[in-house]
């Protein structure tokens, strides 16, 4: 019998402290909270990965200006190694041109541009004599866009 006295004198444990109703409304906090830490970070995963599509697409803009850049200077280069023949290398080709190795080597510098850029691609160089300005224009489409890309360079070839 006294043993029994002591039990309903001493409380068992936190829980014989606070009244029902506190701690079946606890009981499921620990779980909300887990799920409110889950969606933030689902959310921030989300915009990790949509900011790592659009670096891919920004590298691969940048890649192709890159390479119409270097496409256009060796252009204008060979044709500032052989300005008595500048006006071989027009393109499309304007007038007449005795110097077949000028031809061929413009055209196969316009098929290198159509195979290095995505899209469609279309390339022009232009003399103006009077002047000696070299232009050469490369325009390209977007490899995720249908939005058009054009470089122009102009030289003095005199």
């Amino acid at each position: 019998m006294r043993k029994q006295a002591l039990r309903l004198l001493r409380p068992r444990g936190a829980a014989a402290c606070r009244p029902a109703s506190l701690t079946t409304a606890r009981r499921g906090s620990g779980l909300i909270d887990g799920l409110v830490a889950l969606a933030i970070l689902a959310f921030g995963m989300l915009a990790m990965t949509r900011f790592q599509g659009r670096m891919v697409a920004q590298t691969t803009e940048a890649q192709s200006r890159q390479v119409a850049t270097q496409l256009t200077s060796e252009l204008l280069s060979t044709v500032l190694v052989d300005t008595a023949n500048a006006a071989c290398y027009t393109l499309p080709q304007s007038g007449s041109c005795a110097n077949s190795g000028a031809i061929s080597r413009a055209s196969a510098w316009q098929t290198r541009v159509e195979q290095a850029l995505p899209g469609t691609v279309s390339s022009t160089a232009t003399l103006d004599a009077g002047t000696g300005r070299m232009t050469v224009v490369v325009s390209w489409t977007g490899k995720d866009s249908t939005d058009a890309r054009r470089l122009e360079t102009v030289t003095d070839v005199r």
